[in-house]
């Protein structure tokens, strides 16, 4: 009887029902049932929105492509605006975030790659602040956005530049910020005769002498020479007005600035929590090429056909000054680029 009972179970269970008197065995089937047509649904309505998906997105790159061939200018300038408002977005945020983190917690907060973009956004915001004015004004987009392509050096930040435009608009400006070099040399010469202590005017003659014969003085040298930019005749508050335009000329700030001698005092501290950082970091022997080539060229010196080795030497002499260098005596590193590379043969070539 058990067996004829059994067997009859199996057999009803096999053809996909069982008796009523088995309501929880029956209540699990149909939920499995129903599970696994609900998997199937889900299973084919997700095929679905793969498929529509790849030809969705086959369609537009197709049609991405057909439009480069026929309109390549267009393309390459859509792609540049694109690609380059999005990068300006996140660093403009990112640098409004380490402000606020630079003034709460103060020097030494920041690494090398933010200390650079402090340094660098500022002149980013200026170049794309007419832009963005004119921009939003109807109709104007149509005008302004091509003018910025075609001028990309005085409308665009760095953010929009091809790596070729990069390396060609930081010669430029090096050889702008070198033509400044001459002038301001001949103006730390005119003051050697109004240093009243004599032993120090007799060390300071032989670091312009050396700079006048076309070397370059030894770091100690320098340094030894430090107290000159206390007081008269280098301090801050004792340079002269051509002088002082000179000085503002080899930092690539502008000429038509007020308060420059707030402005160069600020750029000296930027300057000296960036070596900071590079010490921080392991040192120039740490860095990468291109943070060198960087760093290197906002010191004062054209990196073009530098070796690695001749770069993080110079790095090393300029953060050796920069490590005695207080507020007192901020003019020494801002006197720093033709202190150490006046006569650098780079510098010379291209200005020549």
């Amino acid at each position: 009887m058990y067996n004829i009972f059994t067997r009859t179970i199996i057999r009803q269970k096999l053809r996909g029902h069982l008796p009523k008197y088995f309501p929880q065995v029956q209540v699990a089937q149909q939920n499995s049932v129903s599970v696994e047509k609900k998997n199937d649904k889900s299973n084919k309505v997700s095929n679905i929105k793969k498929y529509w998906h790849t030809k969705i997105f086959s369609y537009l790159e197709k049609y991405e492509n057909a439009l480069e061939k026929k309109f390549p200018k267009t393309m390459k300038l859509y792609r540049v605006f694109s690609i380059g408002t999005k990068e300006f977005i996140k660093d403009f945020y990112k640098y409004t975030t380490l402000v606020r983190k630079y003034t709460k917690n103060g020097p030494g907060s920041l690494s090398l790659e933010e200390m650079n973009l402090i340094y660098q956004m500022p002149k980013d915001i200026a170049r794309m602040t007419p832009v963005l004015i004119i921009s939003a004004i109807p109709f104007t987009n149509y005008i302004i956005l091509p003018l910025a392509f075609y001028y990309p050096r005085l409308l665009l930040s760095s953010h929009y530049w091809t790596f070729e435009q990069k390396l060609e608009f930081m010669l430029l400006d090096q050889k702008r910020r070198l033509k400044h070099n001459r002038p301001l040399f001949r103006c730390v010469q005119a003051e050697l005769d109004s240093i009243k202590d004599a032993s120090l005017k007799m060390k300071w003659s032989d670091v312009t002498a050396a700079l006048g014969s076309g070397t370059h003085p030894k770091t100690e040298d320098i340094l030894l020479c430090i107290d000159l930019f206390k007081g008269p005749p280098y301090s801050l508050q004792h340079l002269k007005h051509k002088h002082l335009i000179h000085l503002t000329g080899i930092h690539d700030l502008s000429l038509w600035r007020p308060f420059k001698r707030k402005a160069l005092l600020k750029r000296c501290f930027i300057l000296k929590q960036m070596d900071f950082a590079i010490k921080e970091e392991g040192g120039p022997n740490k860095m990468s090429s291109e943070a060198v080539r960087k760093a290197v060229s906002l010191r004062g010196v054209n990196p073009t056909n530098m070796s690695m080795e001749s770069m993080q030497d110079y790095l090393n002499k300029w953060i050796t000054i920069s490590d005695k260098v207080d507020r007192t005596t901020a003019s020494l590193l801002l006197h720093a680029p033709i202190l150490l590379a006046y006569n650098h043969p780079n510098n010379w070539l291209l200005i020549y």
